[in-house]
């Protein structure tokens, strides 16, 4: 794919056209952004314009000659993809290991083998352990002539000061909620009511988007609300108590239950700041929104996101996960209305 058919990140594209068509190329590139909004594929898309033996005038890849077409196949010779690799069992490793990196420097010992350069992709950087990104910083410091790197990155900060030092960062900004409808509609086969859902769940990313396609918990996100938004809750603790169970026996669940929980309480904040349906991510619970609005202060909506963060945020320090959400769930519905309402 050339840079000119990636959508929805024109100012990134622009800015790395207008470096090819001058000639004023860095030799190492940060592409940082969400996961899934197309810094993949414009990293591929460079590449393709790097190596392209035909380039267009503005300095876009053909996409037709022999570079180009084993640039699509990832079998350029000169161009090396640093990734964190399968596992036997299936998976992927969970870091880049410093044997990759070691493999990448002997092979940019050599000459390149067709034209003047040489282009490495380092999917995930952020994957790797302060040894690996050490052994990294020295390749990135002594390049060779015509070797450029692309760090495609969701967690820009995860990675050394040194590296980012070394690198032009080009920012790639969520996509416009219309442009990723789309996209669902299209690859998931979804009708326009669903898509735009969705949509408005993945948060600018294609890539999110697709994983929610497959979630079973949106399928129950409408009895889940409804259940953790009770105002009646507290008459129904048993109820919460078995719902924290059932959660914290589908841990993979938990962040699109938080996240669900997170986008309705923001939903009613804007409901309750006068913002259209059309500002909403759940706009097909725009009635339930609009009167769950008029029983709730903005200050108690905004609690329970913070409630909600604290709780997220515990269980990523390895907190008791079935107290946290019993917790959560009663406070939610009223249990602590001194946290709450403070």
């Amino acid at each position: 794919m050339p840079l000119r058919d990636v959508e929805g990140q024109g100012r990134a594209i622009e800015a790395l056209l207008r470096a090819l068509r001058g000639g004023r190329l860095h030799h190492a590139y940060l592409f940082a952004g969400p996961d899934g909004v197309g810094k993949g594929l414009t990293a591929w898309a460079t590449a393709q314009a790097l190596l392209c033996t035909q380039p267009r005038d503005d300095g876009d890849a053909c996409a037709a000659c022999a570079a180009c077409l084993r640039v699509a196949e990832r079998q350029h010779p000169d161009l090396h993809v640093v990734e964190r690799l399968e596992k036997s069992g299936g998976g992927l490793e969970r870091s880049i290991k410093i044997d990759q990196v070691r493999a990448l420097q002997r092979a940019l010992s050599f000459k390149s083998f067709e034209g003047a350069r040489r282009v490495v992709l380092i999917l995930e950087p952020e994957s790797m352990n302060p040894s690996t990104a050490n052994a990294l910083l020295k390749t990135l410091e002594e390049p060779g002539p015509g070797t450029h790197f692309v760090l495609v990155c969701a967690s820009p900060q995860l990675l050394l000061p040194t590296i980012l030092s070394r690198c032009q960062r080009v920012q790639f900004a969520p996509l416009t909620r219309e442009l990723v409808q789309r996209h669902l509609a299209a690859q998931a086969g979804l009708d326009a009511d669903a898509a735009a859902l969705l949509a408005g769940l993945a948060e600018g990313s294609i890539g999110k988007g697709l994983v929610l396609v497959k979630s079973d918990v949106l399928a129950q996100r409408e009895a889940l609300i409804a259940r953790v938004d009770d105002p009646e809750g507290l008459r129904h603790v048993p109820a919460l108590l078995d719902l924290a169970e059932q959660l914290a026996k589908a841990k993979d669940d938990l962040p699109l239950v938080f996240h669900l929980l997170r986008t309705w309480y923001r939903d009613l904040l804007l409901v309750q700041n006068g913002l259209p349906i059309e500002a909403l991510v759940h706009r097909d619970l725009a009635a339930n929104l609009q009167q769950r609005a008029t029983q709730l202060r903005p200050q108690d909506v905004m609690a329970r996101i913070d409630l909600i963060n604290e709780t997220e945020d515990a269980l990523a320090r390895m907190a008791n996960t079935r107290l946290s959400l019993e917790t959560m769930l009663l406070r939610l519905v009223g249990a602590a209305p001194r946290r709450l309402s403070a």
